[in-house]
């Protein structure tokens, strides 16, 4: 049996005629009420009411926002605790069957239901319990919650996670990539928090990962990526203070301005005589065909800080066509920055129920920067974003605060020392027009290639990064493929 890494990229055929081998084998394992469904051309499917091909749709298992599916797995099971996941483990070791995991089926690239024909899925979705121990400050959560609900159980006792904003979204591949947020300037990365895991390995043995049982499992599942090594089932977590007022400043330009508002963001991410802000302080700009927006985030009551840095901002910039100022608690804030808010107000109700969000293709690329991007490529970004009919968004996000002060070796996370990630984002029309929008994602893409590091962040995963190994895990990747052979020779 092999856990497959989320950036594997294997093509290969059917290797099985059918599956009745593992089917006898999970029937045996597993009991009757765990739900377990085939594609409807296998054998189990035949005169039996247990196995419901039709409810086997692939594509609304794949990620909430996309994902490219082109394979059908041998089976899903829906594991209702560790021990199911033992039990599946064991069968898939007996068989040699490729298993993936799927939390959230958040993946970008839908390798939540792995990249091959015939392999295992487990959706972890009902293991989903949030235990908050108000007294020493962490929490205990089953792999498959949801970021919503670990937000409004943890505020209710005045913590939070510094996690990601998506409501919808599941807590192990978020995590285990890293899982970064807009508290990262003022607490890390998520990862940077897991105190401890529970999880299953190719030998189906539930085992504890912590700093002094399986360091090195711990080091690497910290910011590696989902689908290494073992079947992470739980997570012991430190929780960290919500911030008790979010103030939000946004300001927005038309294309005119794009040039000198791209600008003045970089010099005050780089500009050392300036850029000296607090960690409470996050700089976000979005940037698409038809304006630039600059969002200034303030987790803290001291306003003079705030006023100083929106002050610094407009300084050398045209008036901008919009400006909006507003104060929030937190969950009302992630409420809102999920996509979720409504006219009802009932935000709180809504990160408990609403945990998928409608399902839409898209493409999304990523780049790490450590210098600014020069006025030669930001002209022909500008250019090929405007050449283009549909919708492009960019996203730039500061990656330094207390992130980078972390040591690059205490975790597998490689990318401390980058000052700003871009995400990009493309959304087709519909299906005919998706092949000329990719490409126009990937010319705006390549405008400003040459300017960033070259890497990337796992949790946005493309499958068409060339040398996708370094894209990743950059200097990590030798002890990465060292930790992999370990557990190898270690299980035969």
């Amino acid at each position: 049996m092999t856990f497959t890494t989320a950036s594997y990229r294997a093509n290969s055929k059917l290797a099985r005629t059918n599956n009745d081998d593992l089917q006898t084998c999970l029937s045996s394992s597993l009991p009757f009420s765990i739900r377990t469904i085939y594609p409807c051309s296998t054998l189990a499917n035949q005169n039996s009411s247990r196995y419901q091909c039709d409810h086997f749709n692939v594509n609304e298992l794949s990620s909430v926002r996309g994902g490219r599916i082109a394979h059908f797995p041998a089976v899903i099971v829906y594991a209702t605790d560790s021990n199911d996941v033992q039990n599946v483990v064991k069968c898939a070791t007996k068989l040699n069957y490729i298993i993936n995991a799927r939390s959230g089926g958040h993946s970008y690239e839908g390798y939540c239901l792995g990249s091959i024909y015939n392999n295992i899925v487990i959706n972890m979705e009902a293991i989903n319990y949030i235990h908050i121990n108000q007294y020493d400050g962490t929490g205990t959560f089953g792999a498959g919650a949801r970021i919503g609900p670990i937000y409004y159980r943890t505020y209710q006792y005045n913590y939070t996670i510094n996690a990601g904003t998506c409501a919808w979204m599941g807590l192990t591949g978020h995590a285990l990539g890293g899982g970064q947020g807009f508290l990262g300037r003022l607490h890390g990365l998520l990862s940077d928090n897991i105190l401890e895991m529970k999880a299953v390995n190719a030998q189906g043995e539930l085992i504890t990962i912590n700093k002094t049982h399986e360091p090195e499992l711990y080091w690497a599942l910290r910011g590696a990526g989902g689908g290494l090594f073992v079947v992470v089932t739980e997570f012991k977590i430190r929780l960290v203070k919500p911030p008790s007022l979010v103030r939000h400043f946004s300001s927005t330009w038309y294309p005119n301005a794009a040039k000198l508002v791209m600008q003045r963001y970089q010099s005050l991410l780089f500009d050392d005589q300036i850029s000296n802000f607090s960690n409470k302080l996050v700089l976000r700009m979005d940037v698409e065909k038809t304006h630039v927006e600059i969002s200034i985030l303030y987790f803290g009551i001291e306003f003079d800080e705030f006023i100083k840095t929106i002050l610094l901002l407009l300084a050398t910039v045209p008036t901008p066509n919009r400006i909006n100022l507003y104060e929030q608690d937190w969950l009302t804030f992630v409420y809102k920055m999920s996509g979720i808010d409504d006219d009802s107000g009932d935000h709180r109700q809504l990160l408990l129920d609403r945990l998928t969000y409608p399902t839409y293709r898209f493409k999304a690329k990523h780049l790490f920067y450590d210098r600014p991007i020069s006025s030669h490529s930001l002209d022909k970004f500008i250019d090929r974003l405007a050449s283009g009919d549909g919708q492009i968004i960019m996203i730039f996000i500061p990656w330094d605060g207390y992130l980078s002060t972390i040591p690059v070796d205490e975790t597998a996370f490689p990318y401390r020392h980058f000052k700003f990630g871009i995400q990009f984002i493309v959304r087709p029309n519909d299906e005919q027009h998706e092949k000329q929008q990719m490409n126009w994602l990937n010319q705006v893409y390549l405008a400003v290639y040459n300017d960033s590091t070259k890497h990337a962040y796992i949790n946005y995963i493309d499958r068409d990064v060339p040398n996708w190994m370094n894209v990743y895990y950059h200097t990590h990747q030798q002890r990465l493929i060292n930790i992999q052979h370990m557990r190898i020779k270690r299980g035969k």
